[in-house]
This record gives C-alpha cells, structure tokens and sequence, in this order.
C-alpha cells in the first residue's frame, strides 16, 4: 500500500515539474479607438505556415497560451483589423495594438490578370487559344433550368437550339459545325475541371421529339452555382482534352467560398409561363364538312353518309351527344405553367478555411397539363490552407430530379383530335330530351371490323386512326412517364508547392485529384385500359407498364506537376506541365415491359402478360497522359504546345492509343514600338494562330470482341453462335484544325473586338451499324471509319464596357456576336453511300435522309412544288378532236391560256410538257397525260392535285425529279444586346438569331394533306374543290376511300428557318446597402423580366427553333415549342 502511495506521489511531481517546464506567453490586444479587441485569434505559424497552438482573446482582449517553438511566428487577426505578425522570439508578454484597415497607408499593387488555359495558370494577356467567357453573375435573377440556355446568343459560334418546351428536355449545342456523323455532336462539358459524362448520348428521333426526349444533361448542375462558364474553340484550346473536344468544350466553374464573416443570400424567383399561339385549326363544323369532301372526291360517292360520327344524326343519340361539337383540343391541353425556385448560400472563413454551402429547389409546372418537374440540388465547396505549401479542396454535389412527363406528345395529338368530338361524355335523358354531362373522360367506342353502317358501341371502320389517337385530356391526365435521376459528385483535391510559394521564386507545385460520379436513372411509364379501345385479348393489350433503371459509376484520377522556373528579368516566362490521369466506368441497367395488369397496379413486375425484359452491364477503361508547354518574352511574344495521349479500351491493340498535338502562338502587337503613336486609341491589338488535332471515339465498349448467344439447338444440342464481326482495325476518328484570332481593343478598352477564321478537317467517320454483304455471314458492322469531312468558318464577338451618356447617372453597354459555318462531305466510302441513300418508296409524308457528297449533312431532298392543277385532265381542251374541247366551253385549260379566264392565266392541267413548255401529244395527237410513278404506282393525276416539277420532262414524277432542296444548317446565327444602367436601376435585354437554315414542316404537312381523318388547318378552306378553281391548296381525298399523292415530301413543306428572338429583357433594382444595414441586411435586389416574348421570322409554324441530327433534316413535327414567360425575382443578403 505504501508503495503505491509512493508512486502516486511520483507521477503528481512529474506533473508539476512538465507545468512548470511549459513555455507560455501571454498578451492584451487592443485598439486605439475600440479599445480592448474581444475574441480575436491568436495563433503560433511554424516556418511551413502550418498552426501549432492556438487561442483567443478574453472580455479584456487578454490572451495566454503555450508555445512550442519560440522561432515561430505570433499571428494575431480579427475581422475589419490588419493582422499582427512577428517572430516570438524572447518575449514573454506582449502589448499588441490592431489597426483598423481603414487607417492602412494606400499601397499601389500592379499585378497581371491570371486565367487557365491548356491547364496552366498565365497572364490573360498571353491566351493565344480561341476562348469566350460568359461570367453568370450577368445572368443574377433571370430564369434559366440550366445553363446552356444562358448562354444562347452569348458565345460566338455556339448554335444551341432547345429540343422543345417540355420539362427537362434539353438543348441541342453545336460549336462550330459538327464533326462527326454517328459520334456525339454535343460540345464536351466540363465542371470544375472533371468531364460531365453524357449517358444518353445517342442520337434522337426529331421527328417525334416528344416521345424522344432524353434527359438535360445540365439539369445536374444548378445555375446559381455557377461563377462562370468559358467555351474552348479551336483545336488549340481544347487538346488538353484530346479526344474528347472534337466539338469544342464547355467550361463550368462553380462559386467556391471567400474571406470574411459568414455570409447567408436567399433568392427566391417565380415564373408564369405559357404557351404561344399554335396553329389555327378547324372547328367541329368546318371540320365535317371537309371530311365529307375528302371521302366523296376519289370515287365521287356518298361513302361518308356510312360514317355516323360526322353525320350529326339525332337518332344516334349516343354519337350525336358526343360527336356535334367544336373543341379546342389545343386550348384544353394546354395551361398556364409556374415555376417556383428558392435558393439558400452560406458562405464565408477565415484566413485558413473558406466554405460554400448552397441548396436549391425547384418546382415547376408545363404549359402542357399534368407536366411537373422537381428538382433539389446541394453544392458544398471548401478550401482549407494546411500551410502556405498545402492547399485541401472538396467539393460535394448531389442533384435530384423527379420529371413527370407525358406518356405520349400530347400537343401533337391535340392538334389532330377531332374537333367535333366533346372532352367529357355526354348522355341522353329520355325525360328531358336533353342531354347532360357525365363529367367522365369521353372515349372513342372501338372501331367496326369492316366499313358500313355501324351498330352502338362501336366506332365507324375508317375513324381508326381517331379510336388510336384517343382523347388527349384522357390520355395526360390517366397515364404518365416519371422519370427520376440521382446524381453524386464528390471531389478531392490536394496541392503542394515543393519550391518556392508564389511568382519570385521557381515553383514546382504537384496537384492530386480524386473524383467520382454516381448517377441513376429511373423510368416509369403506366398506360389504363381506360385510355383505350383495346381489348384483353387484342394484339399489345391494355394496361401497359414498364419499369426501367440504369446505373452508372465513374471514378477517375489525375496527378499534375506544374514547373514554372524564375528568370533573372521578368522579360522571360515559362511554365509546363505534365499530367496522368485514369478513368474507369461501370454500368448496368434493367427493364421491363408487361401488360394486362389488374387491379390498379402499375408495377410490371407482379403477374401479367411479360412484354420484355432485358438487363445489360458494361465497364470501361481509359488513360490519358499530357504535357503542355507555355512561353512568352515580355508578354509580346506567346507560344504554346500541347501534346496529349488517350488510350481507350474501345480500340484494337494496334489502335489504342490515339495522340492529339496543339500549337498555338500570340503576338501582341500592340506592345510593339511602332504602335505606340496609336497607344491612346488601340490599347490591345493582337494575332493568334493555331493548329491541333482532336478526337471521337464509339460509345461502345468491347468492340474488338466476338459476343456470343444461343441459336437453339443442333444436332439435339444447345448452341452458341457469334452475333457480330471483331473490330480490330477500328481507328479513332480525327479532326484536324487551324484558326487564325485576332482581338482589337480600343479607347481603353471600351470597344473590344474577337474575329477568329477557321477550318477543320475529319478523317476516318464513324459511323455505326454500317451494311456488308451478308455472304460473310453478318449484315452490319457495328463501327466502320467510312469517310472525310470538312468545316469552315468565321465568328466575330464585339463587346463594350460601360459607356457614359449621362457621367455617373446614365450608362450602356453593347454587345454583338455573329458566326458562320460551312459543312461539307468530302469523301464516303460507296457502299456506304449506298446503303444509307436507299430508294425512295414512293409513299406520302415520307423524306429521305442522304448524306451526299460535295453537300452538308441535314440536306434536305425532295420534288419542288407548283401549285395545284387547276383543270383536271378531260378539261384541258387540248384533244385532237375539237368536240371534247368544247363540252366545257370556256372552263378549260387551253381557254384560259389563250384568254385569261377570269383575268388569269393560271391554265394548268396534268399533261406533259418538254423542256421549252410545249406540251407533249401521242400519235393520235392527244396530250399525255401527266404520271406519277409510271410502271409502279401508276397513278393519274387530275385536277386538283399537286403539281411537282418534272425535271426531266418524261411525263412522269419519280424519284429522278427529286433535288437538293437545301440544308438544315444556319448560314449565320448569333446574339446581341444592349444592357443601360441608371444609378441603382439596371435594364438588360438578349437577343439571338439564326440566318439561312431550312425546316421541313411536318406539321404543317400533316395539317394540310386532307388524307386522314385528322384535324386540318384553316388553310384547307381554301382548297380546291371544283375545275377552275386557283389555289395553293389541294383538293380533299381520303386515303380511305382512294389514292392520292399532294402529300409528297416537296419543297413547298420546306420554309426558310430564320429568325430573330427577343429572348429577355430583365428590368432590376439593387438597394443601398448603406441604409439596409439598420435592417440587419447586407443586399437586397428586386428584378422582373420577360422571357421569348416574341419573334420575328417568315416561318410559318408556331416556333421556328428546331435542329437536326445526324445526317437527317430538320423536322417540326408539332413537338411542344419554347413557352413564353415573366419572371419576379428577390434576392437578399444578411
């Protein structure tokens, strides 16, 4: 027991003897005027910049805490005082005074704006790439769902065209022409420096949009995230991303935190959307009439009188009550669309730590019924300084989306209802007489097996177009698609300075990132027996489900060392860099498809009818290494290179490895001595050249493998067949480019001029699925490098800082892009060209898609339109016997050419004609009549029927009479605006435009051809409908009771696409932040603005904003256009 008493006694006098050894200091910290500073930080910095100990100051701004080394430096900081430093030293109490930062001697500082370029930090001065920035904070308070459509009309040369008006469906980008025919055509997206992965990359269908749409890429990325967004151009910019910035590349960089107290802005922005004036259709009346026509013009009978639908028969109550009436089916789908937005930032730190949280909400609803997305997105960004050689940075993001979508495009199906057909049922009641609404969605009875008179209950043989085009206030409201989305963006990064810590000294700094990307995709979609006439039993059945999920995970890794060597004279800099980074992927995905489900179950996995089920896995590998040199002698003279090596597992052995050189040069003449005469008027006068390589790659992993599945059975056993051809010759697809810059800046700045001239070359297309001869066993090869292709171009971007009109109340600034861009197939393998430019089948409605050479991809080809025959055949008075000549007396062609009728000599007929115009007689000296498809189709055509040019004058119209119609592509498109500042007030305006491009109107065809039972559009009033008659539009005939073909893909379907858009114009007003102080508020800012409010184009569809795909036209098939809008916005900061 004793000794343990001893011990104890010990262990408590060692104790003692370590307080008493501790080496402490101890202080007061106080200002002049505050007197005694309360809670400041007192620190003890070792020589690496790191903090050993630390403490703060009491009520009396009196401090004591250890220290470890007395070498180190004493930092004392507090908010709105310069920060105290100097070495410890000897001292043991410290008397420190603070001085308030306002009473800081002015210290004039010169230092060069510093900006990324190739992955080097340099002087703004010495970019020699072709580059555009468009910083968000222009952006503040304007509704935007993600950032690509902020920057339409901003970038020179960036065409983005929205896929249409419906929730979450996304933009088409284009930068500088396209590259590439079965590649992604899409700009390569970049956030933070890690690619924005595209999983659904794929071509889409343009020509039904609706029921295409894939999911925004940007959605995952919150505009009031965004700091700035920089467009990477020429092949110069962009080799530092090798094959992946073919089509150019979009720079994102999120808002990180910053120095100071704690900050918290909340925004809040509303919306009210609606849809623009679409279409003038038919009502129910006009609708009938119109259809009684087109069934009794082909055989001139009473065929019409058999369908009881358009009969308006008061015996046939059950389709007299619900078939009499004049609905505006566009007028019932559509509604006034809000968007709510709330968005909360905390941000702040001290010298060692700056944070930035940000969450964000979105709700918002279509202008179509029964559209809504939710969208929730959380950034958080911090930068912790280890010491002044060691810098941690994270970055956290999570975005969730939940879309609730059409099942099919309802818009479309609005415009082709029947007019004539009610919303809601309707019954007869015998007591009354009446009839009185049942308040239940009306749905069209199944259609009769054959045509004829029909019974109740059943819908007339030919209306089984309009039995499958269903009710479109049913159809939104009963089924749906929800598609939901998880993305997760977590980022490390570490830095360390080996050498010298900032630009005096030679520096050798080593950055680590670590990143990942896990993103999930889930598609419900869900079908009622109620929408439809289906039986149980009927082929695709009813109650239709489907279940889909993909999942995807990306991890990459990249290690950069950067060497930036000090020179004697400043005159000289160099900086490199050397780069490894790795990239793996996995996916998988699922779905399942069922139907017959009972009981209100919308799961396809429960008992039913198994429609499709399919899974699917796939992972990837890649590395790329790069090296990139920059050098410039006094800032005048600039030269860069890059060198980048992408190695790819979708590659054969021999071609794994693709390499992309880049180099660029800047010479700043304006630095030159024979300009300084001119200093006080061109302040910047520069030329850039380049040159470099890009690539493209297939989206398909495994290409230089044999896949295998089951055949069945031989020979009484199972077996397994190869189901493709390797691919181990497969190359890279390469696009190489020059670009001469040049940038003019005048009058300090004020004017400031961007003219670029470039010119792209790309050998070895890819392009998928591509035709060989089946003898080798197989139809198609998945990939095959097929052809060249060249783009050529200009844009120019001009922009003004802000003008005085009135000094210090009254000022403007302007800005003006412009670009163009030529496309051009220069080379294609023949059996390619075969094969994709198929024969023309000869059927209405249908278009070619042909990729030709010496023309651009999105060329259009069809017959050229002429109008309508006026006079039918038998009325030509051309026969050889004059009697026929003379039974129609004055109404005939050959009067009418000769005379004038009715003061025209519009005297058209279907009879050929040579070259020179004279008409063409057989041996009995009769005229020939016109054909179309002469030995196939064989058909006559007659009056009323529409003329197509015969370019060959052989009498007949076929596919030797179709032409280039021309293409798709703008000639130019751009932006410009004009933004004025008054005091506190601020007034912006955007607008973009696109010159030259052309739109097949499919709408417009479908509305006009009077070939179904579709709704029409009010230019069928005009149709023809006796000899004589002149118009543009065709006679009426239904496809049901006879041929015909005035719906052939024609140029008179095909309208220039230009246009000129009011995009927005945003009225704010930001208060003092002097008087909000007595409020507790450091901002506070109130905006309104309107949004696509109006256009001008000579297209005569509702919006003329389309874009085409592939090698395919440019399609309007009555997808959903852009909404119009006004935005109320408030933005606070305390």
């Amino acid at each position: 027991m004793n000794k343990i008493k001893y011990l104890l006694l010990f262990a408590l006098c060692l104790c003692f003897t370590s307080v008493a050894a501790q080496d402490r200091i101890s202080g007061h910290v106080w200002n002049k005027t505050d007197g005694p500073v309360i809670m400041a930080n007192v620190v003890e910095v070792d020589q690496n910049n790191r903090i050993v100990e630390n403490t703060q100051t009491d009520v009396n701004g009196n401090f004591s805490m250890p220290v470890k080394n007395r070498k180190n430096r004493l930092e004392i900081s507090y908010i709105g005082y310069a920060k105290y430093s100097q070495v410890i030293g000897a001292t043991k109490v410290f008397r420190i005074e603070l001085r308030s930062k306002t009473q800081l001697k002015t210290v004039t500082v010169t230092a060069k704006q510093r900006v990324k370029s190739n992955g080097l930090s340099i002087p703004k001065k010495e970019i020699s790439g072709a580059t555009q920035e468009l910083n968000m904070d222009e952006m503040k308070g304007l509704s935007f769902e993600t950032a690509d459509q902020a920057l339409q009309g901003q970038i020179a040369g960036l065409d983005i065209v929205m896929n249409s008006g419906n929730l979450g469906s996304g933009t088409t980008m284009r930068l500088r022409g396209v590259t590439s025919i079965n590649g992604n055509q899409e700009p390569l997206i970049v956030v933070d420096g890690n690619i924005l992965e595209n999983y659904n990359s794929s071509d889409i269908d343009l020509q039904d949009m609706d029921n295409s749409e894939q999911f925004a890429q940007l959605l995952s990325v919150n505009p009031e995230d965004i700091q700035s967004i920089n467009v990477l151009k020429d092949a110069a910019a962009t080799a530092i991303w090798g094959a992946r910035g073919a089509n150019g590349v979009i720079e994102i960089k999120t808002r990180r935190g910053h120095r100071g107290p704690a900050r918290v802005d909340f925004s809040y922005r509303f919306s009210g959307s609606w849809q623009p004036k679409g279409m003038k259709m038919l009502n129910g009346d006009e609708y009938t009439m119109m259809l009684k026509e087109a069934y009794f013009n082909p055989s001139q009978s009473n065929i019409a009188s058999d369908i009881v639908e358009i009969s308006y028969d008061r015996n046939r109550p059950m389709y007299f009550g619900n078939f009499n009436k004049n609905t505006d089916w566009r007028d019932e789908v559509t509604q006034f669309g809000q968007t709510h937005n709330y968005n909360v930032v905390l941000s702040g730190g001290g010298d060692k730590a700056q944070f930035r949280i940000s969450g964000s909400y979105d709700h918002e609803t279509g202008t179509v019924i029964k559209q809504a997305l939710d969208r929730f997105s959380t950034r958080m960004a911090l930068d912790y300084y280890v010491s002044d050689r060691i810098k941690f940075s994270s970055n956290f993001s999570l975005t969730y989306t939940n879309n609730k979508k059409n099942y099919v495009g309802i818009l479309d199906r609005a415009y082709k209802a029947m007019p004539n057909m009610t919303v809601y049922r309707y019954e007869y009641d015998p007591e009354t007489r009446g009839y009185y609404n049942t308040h239940e969605y009306f749905k069209m009875f199944p259609a009769a097996s054959a045509a004829g008179q029909v019974r109740d209950g059943l819908s007339s043989y030919y209306l089984s177009d309009m039995v499958s085009n269903g009710n479109p206030v049913a159809i939104a409201n009963g089924s749906w698609i929800k598609e939901s989305t998880y993305t997760i963006d977590p980022q490390f990064q570490i830095e360390y300075k080996f050498l010298g810590k900032d630009e005096n000294a030679t520096q050798l700094n080593y950055t680590g990132e670590v990143y990942m990307k896990a993103y999930t995709n889930t598609n419900k979609a869900y079908y009622p027996a109620s929408l439809t006439s289906s039986h149980w039993y009927d082929s695709g059945g009813v109650n239709l489900a489907s279940d889909g999920e993909s999942k995807s995970l990306t991890f990459t890794t990249r290690h950069t060392l950067v060497f930036t060597p000090k020179f004697k004279t400043d005159d000289h800099f160099l900086t490199t860099m050397a780069r490894m980074e790795m990239s793996t992927s996995s996916s998988d995905n699922q779905n399942i498809s069922s139907n017959g489900l009972a009981g209100g179950i919308t799961d396809p996995s429960v008992l039913a009818y198994l429609t499709g089920a399919s899974t699917g896995v796939g992972k990837g590998h890649s590395i790329g290494i790069l090296g990139s040199v920059h050098y410039s002698y006094k800032s005048k003279y600039v030269a860069d290179f890059t060198l980048r090596a992408d190695g790819s597992t979708r590659f054969g052995a021999d071609n794994r490895w693709g390499f992309f050189p880049g180099v660029s040069g800047r010479w700043n003449i304006s630095d030159e001595v024979f300009m300084k005469p001119l200093k006080k008027i061109v302040n910047l006068l520069a030329f850039r050249p380049g040159w470099g390589i890009n690539g493209n790659q297939p989206n398909e992993e495994g290409l230089m493998y044999n896949t295998y599945s089951s055949i069945g059975s031989y020979i009484g056993q199972t077996a397994i067949a190869p189901q493709n051809l390797r691919l181990t010759d497969l190359k890279w697809e390469k696009t190489s480019a020059w670009n001469l810059g040049f940038n003019l800046n005048m009058l300090e700045d004020l004017l400031q001029f961007d003219l670029n001239v470039y010119h792209k070359y790309t050998k070895d297309l890819l392009m998928q699925n591509v035709r060989i001869p089946s003898s080798v066993g197989f139809s198609t090869l998945a990939w095959a490098n097929v052809g060249k292709m060249e783009n050529k171009g200009w844009e120019l971007n001009f922009v003004t800082k802000k003008i005085d009109i009135l000094p210090k109340k009254f000022q403007i600034v302007g800005k003006f892009n412009i670009a163009q861009n030529v496309n051009e197939i220069t080379q294609m393998d023949a059996s390619v060209l075969s094969s994709l430019n198929g024969d023309f089948n000869y059927n209405n409605e249908t278009w070619m898609s042909r990729v030709q050479i010496g023309n651009a991809l999105g060329g259009i080809y069809g017959f050229r339109y002429k109008g309508v025959y006026r006079f039918d055949y038998d009325h030509s008075g051309y026969f050889a016997d004059q009697s026929k000549n003379t039974i129609y007396g004055e109404c005939t062609a050959a009067y009418a050419e000769k005379y004038g009728l009715n003061g025209s000599f519009n005297a058209t007929c279907p009879v050929a004609r040579d070259a020179n115009g004279n008409i063409i007689y057989d041996a009995k000296g009769n005229p020939l009549q016109m054909y179309y498809n002469y030995g196939g189709r064989n058909y006559t055509f007659g009056g009323g029927d529409a003329i197509y040019e015969d370019i060959n004058h052989d009498g007949q119209i076929n596919e030797l009479d179709m032409v280039y119609l021309g293409s798709s592509n703008p000639k130019l498109n751009g932006g410009f605006g004009i933004d004025l500042y008054y005091k506190r007030w601020s007034l912006k305006t955007s607008f973009n435009f696109r010159y030259g491009n052309k739109i097949v109107n499919l709408a417009r065809m479908q509305a006009e051809d009077m070939r179904t039972n579709r709704n029409q559009s009010t230019a069928t009033r005009w149709r023809w409908r006796k000899n004589g008659d002149i118009t543009t539009i065709p006679r009426a005939m239904n496809e049901n009771a006879g041929t015909s073909y005035n719906a052939l893909c024609s140029d008179r379907y095909v309208e220039p696409g230009d246009y000129i858009r009011f995009q927005y114009m945003q009225l704010a007003y930001d208060f003092d932040s002097k008087k909000l102080k007595r409020y507790g508020l450091r901002s506070l800012r109130f905006a309104l603005s309107g949004n696509n409010l109006i256009f001008w184009s000579r297209y005569s569809g509702v919006d003329p904003e389309h874009s085409q795909s592939g090698w395919s036209p440019c399609f309007d098939s009555s997808q959903t256009p852009r909404s119009r809008s006004f935005t109320f916005s408030v933005n606070v900061g305390f």
